[in-house]
């Protein structure tokens, strides 16, 4: 490696570096804000499931993002849709003799919940902002064809609500919801490329969901797009409210630079030389994806 390479190298890990300061710097402030607030105030709602449940919960419904019971979502202003089949979780069975302070458990009964997809009814807070954006010149266009180099289809669906993307390993395929914007579409696609870098074997979700998010911020910045307003929310929201920021984003930095390197080396070979207009040939001679 030439000492100019190097250097150049050493250049782009620095911004990347920089990329994630900025980042971890929104997120904080994000958490100040009352809209920080509100939603914290309904995910207060939402129990936290023990690991067991997590498992009975993936393995029924991969893609719920908030979960909570019949009641619950009624009391939240949503109603659980028609004909929707709950997620079968296990909840404890708790006795409190008359002179205990706390109850001893006894056992655990089958019980249903409900993802959001699942309900309809009043919008829920939420600490992000879709992007509405056109996005920069043809970067969904060759972030399809960095798709198709690690052996990935991408295609645009209508997904559940609150879903904008999805990662599906069994057939390989990128689904993006075909109702966003340009530009949100974009970082979804940059999003679930994190997750096919980094992600097919990853069993902590929070970590993972963070990592792909801060590789789509640093893919999109890069490209000349602030997704910011998008980014800062959804890492605080899988960060939870009392988090170690900075180190949640630095034990995944190494991560986070390798993907989103990956991703802007593969738009980089990708780009389309401007003489290619004018000379329609051309387009035969490209690297094929």
């Amino acid at each position: 490696m030439t000492t100019t390479h190097a250097n150049r190298r050493h250049d782009l890990i620095e911004r990347r570096e920089h990329l994630l300061d900025q980042l971890e710097t929104r997120v904080l402030e994000l958490q100040t804000t009352a809209t920080w607030q509100r939603y914290l105030a309904v995910q207060s709602r939402f129990h936290h499931y023990s690991h067991r449940n997590v498992l009975l919960i993936s393995m029924q419904r991969p893609e719920a993002t908030s979960v909570a019971g019949f009641r619950t979502w009624e009391a939240l202003g949503r109603y659980v849709l028609k004909g929707e089949r709950g997620i079968s979780i296990l909840a404890p069975m708790i006795v409190r003799g008359r002179d205990e302070e706390e109850g001893r458990l006894t056992g655990f009964r089958w019980v249903n919940v409900f993802d959001v997809s699942q309900t309809d009814g009043a919008p829920l807070p939420s600490p992000v902002t879709l992007l509405r954006r056109d996005e920069p010149a043809e970067l969904t266009s060759r972030l399809i064809r960095v798709a198709s180099t690690l052996g990935f289809d991408v295609v645009l669906d209508k997904l559940p609500p609150g879903v904008n993307g999805e990662c599906r390993w069994s057939t390989a395929t990128i689904v993006v919801e075909r109702a966003n914007a340009p530009l949100q579409r974009a970082k979804t696609l940059a999003h679930e490329l994190g997750h096919v870098l980094l992600h097919r074997t990853q069993t902590d979700r929070a970590r993972a969901e963070i990592e792909a998010e801060s590789v789509a911020y640093i893919v999109l910045a890069a490209s000349g797009a602030d997704a910011a307003a998008y980014s800062a929310g959804y890492v605080a929201s899988w960060l939870g409210p009392n988090a170690d920021v900075r180190g949640a984003i630095q034990q995944s930095c190494q991560a986070i630079q390798s993907a989103s390197a990956a991703i802007l080396d593969g738009l980089a070979a990708f780009r389309t030389p401007p003489a290619i207009r004018d000379d329609p040939e051309a387009w035969d001679r490209l690297p094929s994806a």
